[in-house]
């Protein structure tokens, strides 16, 4: 009987070619020959374009489904509400939904002679979406490079002008993605990571928060969405999935643990309607969780 052989493995590297823009190992390189984006024109121009942001806040989870937009719509109209001068940047693509939740819907992005000009929706919440830019029958297939270019367009050639906060929606994986706004953002402030009670969001979701431990930044803190059921009627809560898992993670990292967001009819209905629940219902649990991740931002 052959002995049983095991991939240890999978080789897909076909050698260095020195394409450092491209590279979606670019943030584990040590090789001498790295090419550091901040010499590269491009990065000035996006601190140039994202100087006067005085805080720059990543939102991710890894997995998809887990709550990022959610998060994301509610903790700029958190913001906001505190009298704060907040844009939100898209960087789904495919999926472009948080401009749904904050209500930006049948509205666009415009250009003037100094470049792309944000959408203004509630509370003076400023939006760059691509949802901003595609109809709604629209349907996006972008790959790799273009997708990168996209997203240079939006760092670089945004009028952003003085802002508070800028929150950016970060879509789903570990990949090219996520690396180019590690590689962009210049002088990110931290990440808000998102996850729900199950295992297998853990894993994908600590995954995220060592490529971003990569490059030194700060992790505000962990948010589970998804744990358990408040009954709005008679206020009772059941765990219909597993519970934990956010505290899990968050000791496992090393990381603090913000709180838990339960299902609640209230928060879906307001997300559908274009109103986030921080602002319709400021006193349920979820916005209590959501006040305390932006209490976390604004004194770290």
């Amino acid at each position: 009987m052959e002995k049983e052989q095991r991939i240890e493995h999978f080789n897909v590297d076909l050698g260095c070619d020195l394409d450092c823009a491209n590279c979606e190992k670019y943030l584990e390189c040590n090789a001498p020959e790295k090419i550091p984006s901040y010499e590269r024109k491009r990065m000035q121009k996006a601190r140039e374009a994202m100087g006067k942001i005085k805080k720059k806040v990543l939102v991710i989870g890894g997995k998809g489904g887990v709550g990022k937009s959610l998060v994301t719509a509610n903790l700029a109209g958190a913001l906001a509400m505190r009298k704060k001068n907040v844009t939100v940047l898209d960087q789904s693509f495919d999926a472009p939904v948080v401009c749904h939740m904050l209500g930006f819907s049948g509205k666009k992005l415009t250009v003037d002679k100094d470049g792309i000009v944000p959408a203004k929706g509630l509370l003076g919440i400023q939006m760059v979406s691509m949802g901003l830019i595609l109809e709604e029958d629209e349907v996006l297939t972008w790959f790799h490079e273009m997708k990168r270019n996209a997203t240079e367009e939006f760092l670089c050639h945004v009028n952003y002008g003085e802002r508070d906060y800028l929150i950016v929606d970060v879509p789903a994986g570990t990949s090219s993605d996520t690396v180019n706004l590690l590689q962009y953002v210049p002088n990110l402030d931290g990440i808000v990571v998102v996850t729900v009670p199950s295992e297998v969001s853990q894993a994908v979701a600590m995954r995220a928060i060592m490529l971003c431990n990569k490059v030194g930044t700060t992790v505000f803190g962990v948010i589970e969405n998804m744990r358990g059921f408040n009954c709005p009627g008679c206020g009772n809560k059941v765990n219909i999935l597993q519970t934990g898992g956010g505290e899990r993670l968050a000791t496992k990292m090393n990381v603090p643990f913000i709180g838990a967001i339960p299902l609640d009819p209230r928060v879906s209905e307001s997300s559908d309607k274009g109103v986030p629940f921080i602002i319709k219902y400021p006193d349920i649990e979820a916005s209590r969780v959501i006040n305390d991740m932006a209490d976390r931002i604004e004194n770290t």
